[in-house]
C-alpha cells in the first residue's frame, strides 16, 4: 500500500513538472522572440519625442570601461533606454498610473473639437488705407502740406555678451532643491539624480550646431528680406544653469553656456541673439526648473521673457500684474526615467494668467476649437500639469490681444514644449501671437507665413536638447529655409 502511494506520489510530481514545463515553454519563447527583436539596431529609437531627449547611445569599448564594468553597464542602459516600442509602454504606464483615483476638468478633445476645413486660421483683415488728402479748390494756391513729424530715435540697447562666466556654488540651491554637494550623484540613461532632483545630461555637437548656426542665419536673411526682425533664443536644460561648471565638467557633459556662445558666434548679424542663459544663471537658486522634469518652470520662462524683452526693445510687464494659478503637487518626465524616482522631491506647478483681452484658438490635428490660454489642472492626475500652459503642444495655437488694434505687431515662434509658457508673456506685445510647434507644423515655410499673416517678428525658442539631434535639424531647415 505504501509502495503504491509512492508510485503515485512521483507520477503527481511528474505530471506537475510536464505541465510547469508546458506553460513555460510558450513564455520563454516569446520573451527570447522579443529580446531578438530588440537587438536589432534599426528598430531601436535615438529620440524620444515623449521626453523630448535623445537616447542613450552604445557605447564605445575601451579595455578600462571593460575592466572597471562600466562598458557592460553601458550597453545594459542603452538596451532598457532605446527598447523598440518605448514610448508606448510609457504611455501605457502613465495610463495605468491615470487610473488611480478619480480626476476631474481633464479636457476631452474628442467632444470639444470639431473638424475643421483648413489646418490654417482665417488670414487678418488687410489695413484699410486712409482716404486720400482734399485738393484745393481751382484757382487757389495749394494747400500747405501737413508737415511730416521727424521719428524719435529708438535707443539701441546694450549688446549682451554670449557668454560669461557665473559659477555659483551647489550649495546655493538648498532652496531649490534641497541638493547639496555631498549628495550622491547617479546617472542613468539620459538621466543624472543628485539627492531629490534630476537633470537632463547634455553632450554638445559642434557639427550640428554649426549647421544649426548657417541655417539660422539663412532665415534671418529670409526674413529681413521683408523688414522682419528674426530671433535666435536657444533654452538650455536645468543642468548647465543649476550646477556649477566645474561639476558639469567632471560628469562628462557638455558646457551649454560655451556651446551657444559657439553657435552665436557662427551666426549673422542679421540674427538677434538672446542669450537667456546668463540671465538664467543669474537666478539659479530660485525655483526655475523642474525637479522631477526636464521643462523649465514658469518663472523661469518669464525670467527668459525678460531676456528678450532687453533684446527686441520691449519694456517687460511685472510679474505681479500676471495673475498667479497653484495647478498642485506635479510629477514630471524623470520620475519615469530617473535611476531613483522614490528620492526625487514632488514638485509645484505654478502658472500667471496674462493681463487683458486674451484669446486663444488651437488648431491641431484637422480640428480647431477656441482654449483657455491656461488650462486649469489643478485637480488633474500629477503626471498632467505641465499641458496647463496652452493646453499642451498643438500643431498651431493663435492667441489673440483684442485689447491691442487690429493692425498691431504680430510674431511667429517657432517652438517645443519648452515655448509653452513662455509664449504666454509675448501676448503684452503682439496683437496676435502664433505658436508654431515645429515638431508638428509643416503647411507652410517660413517665408508664405510671413506674408500671409502679416508678421514682424519671428522667434525660435529652441531647446538646446533638442537641437544637438539630427532629426531636429532637418524639420526645422525645412520649416525655416522657404
Amino acid at each position: 500500500m505504501t509502495e503504491k502511494k509512492v508510485r503515485s506520489g512521483k507520477r503527481t510530481e511528474e505530471s506537475k513538472r510536464a505541465r510547469r514545463r508546458r506553460l513555460a515553454t510558450p513564455f520563454f519563447t516569446v520573451l527570447f522572440g522579443l529580446a531578438l527583436v530588440a537587438l536589432i539596431l534599426p528598430l531601436r529609437p535615438t529620440e524620444s519625442m515623449r521626453e523630448k531627449r535623445r537616447l542613450a547611445q552604445f557605447p564605445d569599448f575601451s579595455v578600462q570601461s571593460l575592466l572597471s564594468g562600466d562598458y557592460f553597464d553601458e550597453i545594459s542602459t542603452w538596451y532598457s533606454d532605446t527598447f523598440p516600442g518605448r514610448e508606448t509602454w510609457l504611455d501605457v504606464a502613465t495610463a495605468l498610473n491615470n487610473m488611480h483615483g478619480i480626476t476631474t476638468n481633464v479636457v476631452n478633445y474628442s467632444q470639444l473639437n470639431q473638424p475643421a476645413e483648413l489646418e490654417l486660421p482665417p488670414l487678418p483683415a488687410e489695413p484699410t488705407p486712409a482716404p486720400p488728402a482734399e485738393s484745393a479748390e481751382p484757382g487757389e494756391p495749394d494747400a500747405e502740406p501737413t508737415p511730416t513729424p521727424e521719428p524719435t530715435p529708438v535707443p539701441t540697447p546694450e549688446p549682451t555678451p554670449y557668454y560669461e562666466e557665473i559659477d555659483t556654488p551647489t550649495e546655493s540651491l538648498e532652496s531649490w532643491g534641497g541638493i547639496g554637494d555631498n549628495d550622491e550623484k547617479v546617472i542613468h540613461g539620459a538621466a543624472l539624480q543628485i539627492g531629490g532632483a534630476a537633470f537632463e545630461k547634455f553632450q554638445f555637437n559642434e557639427g550640428l550646431t554649426s549647421l544649426n548656426a548657417v541655417m539660422v542665419s539663412r532665415a534671418a536673411g529670409i526674413a529681413k528680406e521683408y523688414d522682419v526682425r528674426f530671433f535666435d533664443m536657444p533654452i538650455p536644460a536645468s543642468v548647465g544653469v543649476l550646477l556649477s561648471s566645474d561639476l558639469v565638467s567632471r560628469l562628462g557633459m557638455g558646457d551649454q553656456g560655451q556651446a551657444i556662445a559657439f553657435k552665436f558666434e557662427k551666426e549673422s548679424d542679421d540674427v538677434m541673439k538672446v542669450n537667456v542663459f546668463n540671465t538664467l544663471v543669474r537666478h539659479n537658486g530660485e525655483y526655475i526648473y523642474f525637479r522631477t522634469d526636464h521643462h523649465w518652470t514658469a518663472l523661469g520662462a518669464y525670467y527668459a521673457y525678460e531676456a528678450f524683452c532687453r533684446v527686441a526693445d520691449f519694456e517687460p510687464v511685472p510679474l505681479s500684474e500676471y495673475e498667479e494659478k497653484d495647478m498642485g503637487d506635479f510629477l514630471g518626465s524623470f520620475y519615469s526615467t530617473s535611476p531613483q524616482p522614490a528620492k526625487l522631491e514632488e514638485d509645484r506647478l505654478y502658472a500667471y494668467q496674462p493681463p487683458g483681452n486674451i484669446e486663444m484658438q488651437v488648431y491641431n490635428n484637422g480640428y480647431t476649437f477656441p482654449a483657455d490660454v491656461i488650462f486649469d489642472k489643478s485637480q488633474a492626475s500629477i503626471f498632467d500639469k505641465y499641458v496647463s500652459f496652452l493646453g499642451g503642444d498643438h500643431t498651431m495655437t493663435v492667441l489673440t490681444n483684442t485689447d491691442m488694434p487690429e493692425d498691431g505687431p504680430n510674431c511667429a515662434v517657432y517652438k517645443d514644449s519648452y515655448g509653452n509658457p513662455f509664449v504666454i508673456y509675448l501676448t503684452q506685445h503682439y496683437h496676435r501671437v502664433y505658436a508654431l510647434d515645429f515638431r508638428k507644423y509643416d503647411a507652410m515655410g517660413m517665408r508664405s507665413f510671413i506674408q500671409a499673416y502679416h508678421i514682424n517678428d519671428v522667434i525660435l525658442a529652441e531647446s538646446m536638447s533638442m537641437s544637438m539631434g539630427l532629426g531636429t535639424y532637418q524639420m526645422l531647415d525645412m520649416r525655416l529655409g522657404y
